[in-house]
């Protein structure tokens, strides 16, 4: 670039270097404008005109530009693209200001600070989170981690201490941070690491659309951090937040973050909460994954086929929110649960009270996300009509509720709007008439004025048409030449020598007159004042009501929880629910309960009973074919005792719940196969963490473990976690295609066999999709495959292999070692292993017949079993040789 560099282009390139990361809104009249490399950029993301500033080659810059009024669309864009965009204003009158105007950044917005409704969605928070942790420590090894989390849009700020990274990040998959702040890595000397440790866990920090921003280190020193909660919150000490430690260092650091994006105005938040995770039930994100509680895409808002979907039947925003927090947390404490559902009952038995609510709620806003853009200065005049127009109703369900104390009707707060506010105003200050008359007795008169002027110019207009004969003469206005006489060319001859020429055009001519440039600039100036004074005005009535601000937040809550309950009861009426016995037991009883889901999907669901009663029915193991209804069962198992610990009705005839602490599911082979993961790995991987975290109060699903491997193996492997599960006394629901395993029944008191019924009818299956007590001792795979569409040939095929290796495995010299060791004779699978061998009848004093009289069944494992009977196969095999 060249040395002529214009002021307003040193003026961009210096605010530039302060926001290096974030692509520059340039404000220049009515345009945010971009240069250089912001532009180029831009222009690919957002598909506009790339152009340049000066066309002189040396002072060339790529430039390309938005009107100011669209911005928001545009900034979308570029956020949901990964960027983050600083708005830079010009903060002088482009009128009254001399020379080079004075601009500044206003805000830095980036996917985790964004406040405009249109950029949200309405029933999802917006959360932004920091961790802290000791550096020095790689993450994934951390014993104690912070983690802070807020939605600038609505104020709401918490915290919460992890004992682990897994526990940490189970609860960021809850939390849903479109935006996770961490410190800059340091240099050697500081001793620090790299927070995210060797594990490569910004990955699965950042799946699904979060991105991992660093900030300088300081934000996260405990002093710094402290010392700014302290003068946010207006406290002594920290110790009034909670106690010391990394999760009031995470929230500091995320309070300065914040700070510096919002450059300072962060009313908004008025409050920091202690988020106990003790009191919730943990959805690791694998069940979550799998039990389809609210959308997994994060671009893809539709709840189609989710638990959310089936219970939402939330009025408003606020309530959508706090039941989507519901689901993702449920209650631990039997106490808290049944007190929701009194309430949820309280509703479900007063069908004429819960529509009269309804009703009301619908014309409800979005209060707190109102409040929240009042508070930071970007609420338009239509956002406080909102505001005052929903809090007009809250008399009216007060009234419906019955309600005597312990409500605020807010009536100062609407009267400050009312007051000041006309009841229809327009979207933008610029366009004028926001203020009611009476308000200001200085905007009246300008006002007059105004009309005083219309007017006078109406008189002009007469008059210069009696002056001089030209009845065609008209007086205009527009915003480029301001007020104007405009005369037809047949007329040019009559025009009088005081006229003042101003634009030719084809047919006509404008001119001006000292009279009209007079009320022109009268006119012009009462506009200008006019404006400028209606800004003032509401400017100071947003001010007014940001002191309200927490008591606005305290009814946003009363009527986000006044609208979940009813959602509740509504989903109970509307799904056939009923209202479980909740306790401290391990007893899960469920009466034809049916899978809340696929019960509103299909026309016919067919229900199915659970028992859980520990220490004598502990793992239910599960056998049945592929496409029975196992996986179907399991999940209508955990959604049941979710829905139950949120407070919800259930979809049974009657059921009783002992709570759970936490639910795992090891399902399918997950995302981590694009990571270079085998299917066995992954499996091995997350079965590990589950039986590290565990407990007796936990429920867990395990579908299908094992095939990722071998056949051989992954019975093996199934059996011993099998029998390890029961150890830990969780109550398990243990699905798979491994009908050998139903022999563990015979040896594990804990243990029961359950199986899907089939009937077969003229060589064809049938599911009956019922879940039955007993074991299955057939697999059907051949049958599953022919419904899959296999062709027939293939099918015949493999009837006439599978009888082969039946008879093979009847002829065994082995057949039946396995009850030797109380392991389950293995079926089709050894006759495999046996196929190729030669009938034999060994003598009493065979190494063979030895080895089996040797064999202790009472003192070896499922595993030394196996692996005893895969040695005799080897003997077997090398002596048919």
């Amino acid at each position: 670039m060249g040395t002529n560099m214009t002021p307003m282009m040193k003026q961009f390139l210096e605010l530039k270097k302060q926001y290096p990361d974030a692509i520059l809104f340039f404000r220049v009249g009515d345009f945010y404008e971009m240069f250089h490399d912001d532009a180029i950029l831009a222009s690919k993301i957002l598909n506009i005109v790339l152009t340049t500033r000066d066309k002189n080659k040396e002072n060339s810059v790529p430039l390309c530009g938005i009107p100011f009024h669209a911005a928001t669309g545009y900034i979308h864009k570029l956020i949901k693209a990964g960027y983050s965009v600083a708005v830079c204003e010009q903060v002088e009158d482009a009128v009254l200001g001399k020379g080079l105007i004075r601009r500044e950044v206003s805000r830095v917005i980036t996917p985790g600070t964004l406040i405009e409704s249109e950029l949200l969605s309405p029933k999802e928070n917006n959360y932004i989170a920091a961790m802290a942790w000791d550096f020095k420590t790689p993450l994934p090894k951390a014993k104690e981690i912070g983690v802070a989390f807020l939605d600038l849009s609505t104020g709401a700020f918490l915290f919460f201490l992890a004992h682990s990274f897994e526990e940490a990040e189970n609860e960021l998959a809850k939390i849903d941070p479109k935006e996770l702040v961490l410190p800059q890595v340091a240099t050697a000397a500081t001793n620090r690491a790299n927070p995210l440790g060797s594990l490569g866990t910004q990955a699965t920090l950042s799946e699904g659309g979060e991105g991992v921003r660093f900030v300088s280190p300081l934000y996260f020193a405990q002093d710094e951090s402290y010392q700014l909660l302290r003068q946010h919150f207006q406290i002594h000490s920290v110790t009034a937040l909670g106690k010391e430690g990394y999760d009031l260092i995470a929230a500091g650091a995320l309070l300065a973050h914040v700070k510096e994006t919002q450059k300072g105005v962060v009313s908004t938040i008025t409050a920091l909460q202690s988020y106990p995770l003790g009191e919730f039930m943990q959805i690791h994100s694998l069940a979550q994954q799998h039990l389809n509680i609210v959308p997994k895409n994060k671009d893809k808002k539709d709840t189609e086929g989710t638990l959310l979907q089936i219970l939402d039947y939330t009025m408003t925003a606020m309530g959508g929110r706090l039941l989507r927090h519901w689901l993702l947390h449920p209650l631990l404490a039997p106490t808290k649960i049944i007190e929701r559902q009194k309430e949820v009952n309280f509703f479900y038995q007063n069908l004429s009270l819960r529509q009269t609510c309804h009703d009301l709620l619908k014309k409800m806003a979005d209060m707190e996300r109102l409040i929240g853009r009042i508070s930071l200065n970007s609420a338009n005049p239509r956002d406080l009509a909102a505001l005052k127009n929903s809090i007009l109703l809250l008399p009216e369900i007060k009234k419906a509720l019955g309600l005597e104390t312990a409500w605020d009707n807010l009536d100062d707060v609407s009267d400050i709007i009312h007051q000041a506010i006309v009841d229809d105003p327009p979207l933008s200050l610029k366009d004028g008439g926001v203020i009611k008359e009476g308000y200001l007795a200085a905007l009246d008169a300008l006002r007059r004025f105004q009309r005083e002027g219309k007017s006078m110019l109406i008189e002009i207009e007469l008059k210069e048409r009696q002056k001089t004969g030209i009845e065609s003469l008209k007086v205009r206005y527009n915003a480029v030449f301001g007020y104007y006489i405009e005369v037809g060319e047949i007329h040019l001859k009559k025009i009088p020598p005081d006229y003042i020429r101003k634009q030719t055009l084809t047919r006509a001519e404008r001119f001006t007159t000292t009279a009209l440039k007079e009320i022109e600039d009268q006119l012009l100036g009462a506009t200008e004042k006019l404006i400028a004074l209606e800004q003032d005005v509401f400017a100071t009535i947003r001010q007014r009501l940001t002191t309200k601000i927490v008591r606005i937040q305290a009814m946003a809550g009363k009527i986000a929880l006044l609208d979940a309950h009813l959602s509740l009861a509504e989903a109970a009426h509307q799904n056939r629910y009923v209202c479980p016995e909740v306790n401290d037991s391990l007893t899960v009883r469920i009466i034809e309960g049916r899978h809340p889901v696929l019960d509103k999907m299909l026309s016919h669901f067919v229900p199915n009973d659970t028992h859980f009663d520990p220490p004598t029915d502990r793992l239910l193991l599960i056998t049945g074919p592929n496409m029975a209804g196992k996986s179907t069962y399991m999940q209508q198992v955990a959604l049941i005792v979710l829905m139950a610990q949120i407070g919800s009705f259930v979809p049974a005839k009657e059921a009783t719940i002992g709570v759970c602490d936490q639910i795992f599911a090891r399902v399918g082979a997950s995302d981590a196969l694009t990571k270079g993961m085998s299917t066995f790995m992954v499996e091995m991987t997350e079965m590990a963490q589950i039986l590290r975290h565990a407990t007796s109060r936990s429920l867990i699903l395990l579908d299908e473990l094992g095939r990722g491997t071998s056949t051989f193996d992954g019975i093996s492997i199934a059996w011993a976690i099998a029998e390890h599960v029961q150890t830990l006394e969780a109550r398990t629901l243990f699905a798979t295609h491994y009908h050998e395993l139903t022999q563990l029944a015979l040896t594990h008191e804990g243990i029961k066999n359950y199986h899907v019924l089939i009937r077969e009818w003229n060589d064809e299956i049938i599911f009956l999709r019922k879940v039955i007590k007993g074991g299955s001792d057939k697999s059907y795979g051949i049958e599953v495959g022919r419904l899959a569409g296999l062709p027939q040939k293939i099918i015949s095929r493999a009837k006439e292999i599978l009888q082969q290796l039946e008879m093979a495995d009847l002829k065994s010299p082995l057949a039946g070692v396995g009850h030797l060791a109380g392991v389950a004779p293995l079926g089709g699978v050894s006759g495999s292993l046996f196929a190729s061998s030669v009938v034999v009848t060994p003598s009493e004093g065979h190494p063979i017949i030895k080895a089996l009289r040797s064999i202790d069944s009472n003192a070896i494992t499922p595993l030394q079993a196996i692996q005893m009977l895969a040695d005799l196969s080897e003997q077997a095999r090398r002596e048919a040789l």
